[in-house]
């Protein structure tokens, strides 16, 4: 019985946000007298971004949208580039969302090292790669650099949207066939993470490289130029046909002439 969208992203994701870098280890001797009794300093503590749904409301926060991507790609071949759409319907700002790809194949063959993706990220102005994780259900999972410590996560202002390039591409190992991917959006609470929006599915097909036409044989090219020189004497020994048409039509006057005479 396979799990439920929601069970396997949201494992997924939670497995990749709650990696956090453990504290430095204190020696008790180096902690001042009253160190154990104080209470945790508030800058001490990872911020916790509030949260974009509203309160008692079961729609998502974040509508998410694929659109721009080709309907078939070829294995091995450049990537395409398409855009991922997070779009706040609230009226408040939405925070910390990391957008979760999900990748699965008919035949259930795809693996993560098949896949090439990556995300725009416009404030460090580069492309990140995402790393993607297989799941016991086949499928292929991988968040929008939730490893990172340099990236937060896309801030999604109340009533706007936010524009994601997203490029994809296959290694020629890829299984050919159908694939459908869709993206979710979490928003990353401290160790935690909510479900915030879903995207439409984006299905294409995955195909066998192309091959260049071709290239004409060697004795097509000789038949080729064979013809070409048989094409071209055709022009002269049509003068030559024409001129001594002539001559015997000359020469027949001249007979014809001499014999009125």
């Amino acid at each position: 019985m396979s799990l439920p969208r929601a069970l396997v992203v949201g494992a997924a994701a939670l497995a990749v946000f709650t990696t956090a870098a453990p504290a430095s280890p204190v020696h008790p001797d180096d902690r001042p007298p009253d160190a154990a009794a104080a209470p945790a300093r508030p800058r001490d503590r990872a911020p916790v971004e509030p949260g974009c749904a509203a309160p008692g409301s079961s729609a998502f926060p974040i509508a998410a949208r694929l659109s721009g991507g080709p309907e078939a790609y070829e294995r091995g071949g450049a990537p395409h580039a398409w855009q991922l759409e997070l779009r706040n319907n609230t009226a408040v700002d939405c925070r910390g969302v990391h957008p979760v790809a999900v990748l699965a194949d008919r035949g259930r063959m795809l693996q993560p090292s098949d896949v090439r993706l990556d995300f725009y990220d416009d404030a460090a102005a580069r492309w990140r790669p995402v790393t993607l994780e297989r799941t016991d259900e086949a499928e292929n999972v991988g968040v929008f650099e939730g490893r990172s410590p340099d990236f937060p996560g896309f801030a999604v202002p109340a009533h706007r949207s936010v524009p994601v390039r997203v490029r994809l591409g296959f290694t020629g190992r890829a299984p050919e066939g159908p694939v459908t991917l869709n993206v979710t959006a979490v928003q990353r609470r401290a160790g935690d993470g909510d479900w915030v929006g879903e995207s439409n599915d984006y299905t294409f097909g995955v195909e066998r490289s192309v091959s260049r036409e071709a290239a004409p044989s060697e004795g097509a090219g000789e038949g080729e130029g064979r013809t070409l020189a048989d094409t071209g004497s055709q022009r002269p020994l049509f003068a030559i046909g024409a001129a001594a048409f002539a001559l015997i039509l000359a020469g027949g006057s001249l007979l014809f002439g001499s014999r009125r005479r």
